[in-house]
């Protein structure tokens, strides 16, 4: 967790937009937002895990009696308010906020599902509005401080190592399942959080996000490698390029072509442009490299707590970079049936230029015969 402070004064903030929009409480079921706020990651399953947030009171969790003892050693937050097997947990909730004259005022997060909304609703006899939370708590993650960030730059040296190590140890004859476990196990030595993986050997490269399966490494084949993990529940991104043996003519002009995208949109990217722009930077260089038609996806994405989030660096976007977003560049060119090259790094918005959150150098790497 960060420390108890941060969450102290998002907890603030929120009661804060509670005051000034005149709501009674906020809701939130486990979700990103309840891990912002609360400082730990929860699955929810069927029994009724939430946070509740008042205007003038300390936030509270209701959830299962068996499980307060799991949970509130996970998080700074210590008014837990349990329930046993026999009650509902709703009415628990409807107890807490009390009863109200033409129903309460409630906000809620995006995540929150159809049947906790409609339990909640029961319990409190109807509501007498309902809204998002998540749109203000969005607007207070999409700038990172700098504990977040280091956070971030740590979880990127460890993917770094990862990487590099599956490439050192991947031999023709391994499928791409069992790279894929190089890079978890590393992850996994390093103390932080495997979150996804995917090894894509030749043609299967050429799928943006194709699963790992049984394909074998072959003499002659791309690999592109797009993992992450989580340290503390914050992400990273990183995808890095491969081939067995000499690369052809071909994957080298490709490869140099995404590579002179990424390298230009790193040069030119800043604080007060629109994220449409920032597309455009990459696109321009495929574009012109007669390669524009197999960029098919935007040039980049948020990340924090969510591997993606906004800012969503895409075309016709006016929404402004601004110093603390942190987003991954990531253009790419797929021939289908062929192979696939994406060069994939994470930068934090800066007044002076990016700032790199991933560390792997750039050059194609090359797998022993």
């Amino acid at each position: 967790m960060l420390d108890e402070s941060i969450y102290r004064e998002r907890i603030e903030l929120v009661q804060k937009h509670l005051d000034s929009s005149n709501v009674d409480f906020a809701f939130l079921t486990p979700s990103s937002n309840f891990q912002y706020l609360t400082g730990y990651t929860y699955t929810m399953h069927e029994r009724l895990t939430a946070l509740v947030i008042r205007r003038d009171e300390g936030p509270q969790i209701v959830a299962p009696a068996f499980e307060v003892s799991g949970q509130s050693s996970k998080t700074w937050i210590n008014d837990f308010v349990p329930w046993a097997e026999d009650e509902d947990p709703y009415v628990i909730v409807a107890n807490l906020v009390g009863e109200k004259s033409g129903g309460h005022s409630v906000v809620l997060d995006d995540s929150t599902t159809l049947g906790v909304y409609w339990a909640l609703e029961a319990a409190l006899g109807g509501f007498a509005k309902t809204a998002s939370l998540s749109s203000k708590i969005n607007a207070m993650r999409i700038t990172k401080s700098d504990k977040e960030i280091e956070l971030m730059k740590k979880a990127g040296q460890i993917i770094n190592d990862a990487v590099l190590k599956a490439f050192e140890e991947a031999k023709i004859g391994m499928t791409e399942l069992e790279v894929q476990q190089i890079v978890q196990k590393e992850i996994c030595h390093q103390g932080a959080t495997p979150t996804f993986a995917a090894i894509q050997f030749g043609e299967n490269s050429a799928i943006p996000h194709a699963a790992a399966s049984n394909r074998a490494l072959k003499k002659g084949d791309v690999v592109l490698m797009d993992c992450g993990c989580a340290l503390d529940g914050y992400n990273t991104d990183m995808t890095r390029i491969g081939v067995v043996g000499t690369p052809s003519e071909e994957v080298k002009r490709v490869y140099s072509t995404v590579l002179h995208a990424v390298e230009t949109a790193l040069e030119n990217i800043g604080p007060g442009m629109a994220c449409g722009t920032a597309d455009g930077l990459a696109r321009r260089v495929i574009d012109e490299a007669g390669y524009g038609d197999y960029f098919t996806h935007r040039l980049g994405h948020g990340i924090g707590l969510e591997v993606h989030e906004p800012p969503y660096i895409v075309r016709g976007s006016s929404e402004e970079l601004q110093s603390g977003m942190c987003h991954s560049i990531e253009p790419g060119i797929y021939l289908e049936g062929k192979f696939g090259i994406r060069i994939e790094d994470l930068v934090c918005i800066r007044e002076d230029g990016p700032e790199l959150l991933t560390f792997m150098p750039r050059d194609l790497v090359q797998i022993d015969q």
